[in-house]
């Protein structure tokens, strides 16, 4: 009889203090999905267990990738490329996987390079290449010749350390997002207040995160439709952590360029990235339907709650008619955009938490691609509800959470880098509920969400 010290290694994916992994790897790249798929989760409840501790043999990992074709390469680069970032709860594995794949980099590339290498894979490789800088040289020359002029451009920036000190060094930040080439029309960001070494190196930390997440977000997307992903059975891949702060939402916020560009470039890569329209699951067109479709005014004003540049302020003026529509705003920018896109509208500067109307006064509010941008949700329903008519309408649409892991880990990355949320559908129902609205439809397909609320009837107190 053997001992617990003499078990077959294939039955140990990864044994502490000095994991090996021959036995995990030679499943990981069985033809047989049902040794492959099974791996690939054992692999990812090791790498993500919080209280998983000892080195991994991260070198074992990258020759999955670079070994013969299998599924789990695309996914076990994604993976890397994952822990290859910034992540507090998972700091260890960072420098271990950089170093990994600069040991042996010339093999990566080849891969990269490779004819026959797949897109998800490529996708993913574009990720994981994107974290060494110190490997510029090498790197930008192979992703020149296999990658489009979008991922060029961010696979170059991300590649590029910033040198804030030195004058002209962070050109173009808050003009590289979701790529520099869609920035390319805008001239250079006109002068703003004075900022520091330290504070241009954050802003600078941000973006670059942003566009990597990017990058992993579509290397997910397609590893999905090409490959899958494992059942988990029941393990929750911790969503990741870090320190960055919100500053670079506010950098684009007060940028009257973006403001100009925010529907035909920032827009579509929110969509994408919170809502998984990478394959435009969702046109405008369809959200347009939506509102029309949903939104029904009581007597009084319409509201476009959180309004921005008017794009749907635009839509329930044709509805509703402009002399009837208000759009109220905290950024004065956004708001001097939609003045000029919806003449004949109401324009107004407040906040959303403390809505200048009285009690009752509204007939329909809307909030289109706006409340997973607002503090404070809890209140911004309730200032809702307080101010709409008993028969009164509320709109949304705002982005769930993600369902696939690796899909919500990243989701949470742009979150944490723009200060915005997506939703638990449950949770928000239940704040819409304590409000007093009822929700009527709650609908979208990926993680989009669209929901119809209504004022609850409150049987003592009549309809104006």
């Amino acid at each position: 009889m053997r001992t617990g010290e003499q078990r077959d290694e294939a039955l140990l994916p990864m044994q502490r203090g000095g994991r090996r992994l021959c036995g995990l790897r030679a499943a990981l790249t069985d033809d047989d999905p049902t040794r492959a798929d099974p791996a690939f989760a054992r692999l990812v409840r090791e790498l993500f267990d919080p209280a998983s501790a000892g080195p991994v043999d991260v070198v074992g990992l990258t020759g999955v990738i670079t070994g013969r074709p299998h599924p789990n390469r695309a996914r076990v680069a994604l993976l890397l490329g994952l822990l290859a970032g910034e992540d507090r709860a998972r700091p260890h594995f960072a420098e271990q996987v950089r170093d990994a794949v600069r040991g042996d980099l010339e093999a990566h590339l080849s891969v990269l390079l490779s004819a026959e290498t797949e897109p998800a894979l490529r996708a993913a490789l574009l990720h994981l290449l994107a974290h060494l800088p110190e490997e510029r040289s090498g790197i930008l020359p192979a992703v020149c010749r296999c990658a489009d002029e979008e991922d060029i451009s961010r696979v170059r920036r991300c590649l590029t350390a910033p040198r804030p000190g030195e004058p002209g060094s962070v050109a173009g930040l808050g003009r590289a997002w979701p790529s520099p080439v869609h920035w390319r029309p805008a001239p250079e960001r006109p002068p703003e207040r004075p900022r520091g070494p330290a504070e241009l190196t954050e802003l600078w930390r941000s973006e670059t995160m942003a566009l990597l997440a990017y990058l992993g977000a579509r290397a997910e997307h397609e590893i999905h439709h090409a490959v899958g992903w494992p059942d988990l059975a029941g393990f929750s891949v911790p969503l990741p952590e870090t320190d960055v702060r919100c500053a670079y939402r506010e950098l684009l916020e007060h940028d009257p360029i973006v403001a100009e560009h925010y529907e035909d470039v920032v827009r579509p890569a929110v969509r994408n990235l919170l809502g998984g329209n990478w394959e435009d699951l969702v046109t405008t067109r369809d959200e347009d339907a939506y509102l029309r479709r949903n939104l029904r005014a009581a007597p009084g004003p319409v509201l476009d709650l959180a309004c921005g540049t008017g794009r749907w302020t635009r839509v329930l003026a044709e509805q509703f008619g402009p002399d009837r529509v208000v759009g109220l705003d905290l950024s004065r920018v956004a708001l001097d955009a939609a003045g000029s896109a919806v003449p004949g509208a109401r324009f107004t500067e407040g906040d959303a938490r403390a809505l200048p109307f009285p009690d009752g006064y509204l007939g329909a509010v809307n909030c289109s691609d706006a409340l997973h941008l607002l503090p404070d949700v809890e209140q911004v329903v309730a200032e809702v509800a307080r101010c709409l008519h008993p028969a009164g309408t509320f709109t949304v649409s705002s982005f769930r959470w993600a369902q696939r892991p690796f899909q919500r880990w990243l989701q949470r990355r742009h979150e944490q880098v723009f200060g915005i949320r997506s939703f638990d559908p449950a949770r928000l129902s239940a704040v819409l509920t304590a409000a007093g609205l009822d929700i009527v439809d709650s609908s979208g397909p990926g993680s989009f969400l669209f929901l119809t609320a209504r004022r609850r009837r409150d049987p003592n107190r009549p309809l104006r």
